[in-house]
């Protein structure tokens, strides 16, 4: 029985050769890698610096270089990671081993049991379909739907994880739509770094879309007595976000030049015929299943119970972290007559599982052995910022605070951190901590460069479509628009609402 193109499917993958730069990369890769790590643990212990984080700093930068070169399979480097951490002294056995039952990779193995259940359930397809048959009638439209979903998003569910997980189905279904192969598609991996882009950079336009920006505002409130409010942080942030939001959309467009522009094409077949499809699809699935409306349940059940995330002793008389919510979500798709799926559908990632441990393993201990502290407050250090007038020091500032999250795996303790070192220099140079402390808050959630820097972006890595090269160049370019984009609104709008 032939399948037009235009259905959803999964499609037949070609063969992709690696370039001679790629398999440049991967021969050097493993000895430049040794270099720097022999060197770094070798080197004089610099004051200020503990024997572990220098080890933690020497298995992070040389792991970072294996990631990126791919000389070793990403699930096999993280392993080695763990076991450097160990052997080096940067991590106790017990923490780097205790990784794997943390939070973060519960939340990415429940992800992929709810969209196993909503796979299975066919609504997945049915919400796919009507997205593509209203709005994504071509590669970018469809991208810019995404792009907007995750901007409404951001507004009604106040977790950057949670919404990963609710958009992680409904991207993958596209990506089956436009018969996108994992690794091989430039559509599939422009579409998922732009949700994991999208989810992070739509948070920092929204306050209390993330706990560390409610954290860096107290902050701000009680070393500076400044009341930032709500409204305060969406009219200097929000705009910027949704300009960083277009800037990624149109830095995808040229990084990764999509192989469609429309869903697939049978020979003959013209662009009306296949929209046409694609709409007699959706019209075919007709009403409801008994299953689709099972999982249309749980799924409103789990995002009611995430959007109200902080409410819960006044609604229940108890508190459902958003983990449990994930891990009660998963059940309820897996339980016998009550959900739809069994263990036979669970499509878990695992060499992905095994590359998330061991990524989070290295950024968690580069921040509990104080070697990321000590590389930010180097840099700070070694600048004399104090002497510099306040365009200047807002332009440094602003650069180390977007791109400090690249040592930094937690948001929380990289606010803890960076906001009171700001204000500090800002008092010393004589300027309002507010001009300079408030735009850096708005980078915190900018974590976009690398997998382990935030939960949406293991969730999103580990999909398969993209590698850490594609997700780090992307991610920097990106975030170099947004720092230009802060430096414009220093001389403009945040002058005009009083920031700066």
């Amino acid at each position: 029985m032939s399948t037009s193109t235009a259905t959803v499917t999964t499609g037949i993958a070609v063969t992709k050769k690696k370039s001679v730069i790629d398999k440049w990369m991967q021969v050097i890769g493993l000895p430049i890698a040794l270099i720097v790590f022999v060197y770094l643990l070798t080197m004089p212990t610099p004051e200020g610096l503990l024997l572990q984080g220098k080890a933690a700093i020497a298995v992070f930068f040389s792991i970072f270089i294996l990631w990126v070169t791919q000389s070793l399979p990403t699930y096999l480097t993280s392993l080695i990671a763990i076991v450097l951490l160990v052997i080096t002294g940067a991590w106790k056995e017990k923490e780097a081993l205790g990784v794997f039952g943390l939070d973060v990779m519960w939340v990415m193995l429940m992800a992929f049991f709810i969209t196993s259940g909503m796979e299975k359930s066919g609504f997945a397809k049915r919400l796919a379909l009507w997205i593509i048959s209203k709005f994504g009638h071509t590669a970018k439209t469809a991208l810019t739907t995404l792009a907007i979903t995750n901007l409404i998003l951001a507004f009604i569910v106040p977790s950057t994880t949670a919404r990963a997980t609710l958009m992680l189905p409904i991207s993958l279904l596209i990506l089956k739509v436009y018969k996108a192969v994992p690794g091989e598609s430039n559509f599939g991996r422009k579409l998922v770094i732009q949700q994991l882009q999208f989810n992070n950079i739509c948070t920092t336009g929204i306050l209390t879309a993330t706990s560390p920006q409610i954290m860096a505002v107290g902050l701000i409130k009680d070393l500076t007595g400044a009341d930032v409010t709500w409204m305060d942080w969406f009219a200097a942030s929000f705009p910027i976000a949704a300009l960083t939001v277009i800037a990624s959309l149109l830095l995808g467009g040229l990084l990764f030049k999509s192989e469609v522009n429309t869903p697939p094409l049978e020979d003959g077949q013209q662009l009306s015929d296949a929209k046409k499809e694609l709409k007699d699809q959706y019209k075919a699935l007709g009403k409801l299943s008994k299953n689709e409306i099972k999982a249309l349940i749980i799924f409103a059940l789990t995002v009611l119970l995430w959007a109200t995330d902080g409410h819960h002793y006044q609604i229940f008389g108890l508190q459902i972290s958003l983990v449990m919510v994930t891990v009660i979500s998963g059940i309820l798709f897996f339980t016998p007559y009550i959900g739809i799926a069994n263990w036979k559908d669970a499509k878990v990632p695992w060499h992905l599982i095994l590359f998330s441990v061991g990524a989070y393993s290295v950024g968690l201990a580069l921040d509990a052995s104080g070697g990321a502290s000590f590389i930010l407050n180097s840099i700070f250090g070694s600048l004399d910022l104090a002497s510099l007038g306040f365009f200047k020091l807002y332009v440094i500032v602003t650069f180390i605070a977007i791109f400090s999250h690249l040592v930094f795996t937690s948001k929380t303790v990289r606010t803890i951190i960076l906001i009171p070192t700001i204000i500090g220099i800002a008092k010393a140079a004589g300027v309002n901590p507010v001009t300079l402390a408030l735009p850096a808050s708005f980078t915190i959630a900018d974590v976009i460069t690398l997998p382990p820097h935030s939960k949406p972006n293991l969730i999103f890595y580990s999909t398969g479509y993209f590698n850490v090269l594609n997700q780090f160049v992307y991610g920097i370019l990106v975030l170099l628009v947004k720092w230009a984009l802060l430096i414009i609104a220093s001389l403009t709008w945040f002058k005009f609402i009083g920031i700066c």
